[in-house]
């Protein structure tokens, strides 16, 4: 191992340890991994498992949601910056997990659940769906990271969520999102850089910034196109701001400790 590969600092440890720590404990997985074996496994009726598919998706938004809340960078932010976060950048963070989910969760193994899914997000979505799952990172810990890189950034979506974002006073200091992203974007190029090397580091990287371009771009294109998408996204987004809202008073375990 090359001698002058970046060592992770006390506190980016720290960070990295929090990150896998906070995603575990919000991890969609295990419970869209048991309505794949105790539903989809015995059921082939599409109607039916339909809203098992709006559950999931409905599982992953809440998990995305919940783990960008538990992080400090987030807390510090008042309600109406945490909504028009959410509102920019939550879609695309779901879009990457989703994928993860999908592997991981053994989503891609069964034909009725991946056929159900492209009865709602449509056939080419699902076909690129799993294009991208089969070039995705095997190493959780860098799409871990990358989710919050996502999070921070100033927008994730070419589609436009928010119909007032010109007013966004967010948007017009957005070194107070890149202080925060930039701790996650150089805690990744360490980790990456000190296991596998620089040049396959950037390969990895270089190959992760195009599937997210690729996420981004195709999940535009449903939410204009497939009336069904459009409509369950903004619905999520609708709840996840009320969510918000309601919950501004309460405390939120920072990194999900119990």
């Amino acid at each position: 191992m090359d001698d002058n590969r970046p060592l992770l600092l006390n506190f980016e440890q720290k960070v990295l340890s929090n990150v896998v720590h906070a995603l575990d404990i919000y991890s969609a997985i295990p419970k869209v991994r048991c309505i794949i074996e105790n539903v989809f496994a015995y059921s082939f009726d599409l109607q039916f498992n339909v809203t098992y598919v709006i559950e999931i998706t409905s599982l992953i938004y809440t998990s995305m949601a919940s783990f960008i809340n538990s992080t400090p960078d987030f807390q510090i932010l008042t309600v109406t910056e945490q909504c028009s976060l959410f509102q920019r950048n939550l879609n695309g963070i779901v879009n990457l997990y989703s994928i993860v989910v999908f592997r991981d969760a053994g989503v891609i193994n069964n034909f009725h659940c991946v056929k159900s899914f492209a009865s709602i997000y449509g056939l080419e979505l699902m076909v690129e769906a799993l294009r991208i799952n089969k070039q995705l990172d095997v190493d959780l810990k860098i799409i871990e990271l990358m989710l919050l890189i996502l999070a921070f950034s100033s927008n994730c979506s070419i589609v436009n969520f928010q119909q007032e974002i010109h007013n966004d006073s967010l948007l017009s200091g957005t070194h107070r999102l890149l202080g925060s992203q930039n701790v996650y974007v150089e805690v990744l190029w360490k980790y990456i850089t000190f296991h596998y090397g620089y040049y396959n580091s950037a390969l990895r990287f270089a190959r992760l910034i195009k599937l997210l371009l690729d996420l981004i771009k195709y999940s535009a294109n449903a939410y204009i196109n497939n009336t069904i998408y459009h409509n369950l996204v903004n619905d999520f987004n609708r709840k996840m701001k009320q969510f918000l809202i309601d919950n501004q008073n309460e405390q939120v375990q920072l990194w999900g400790t119990i």
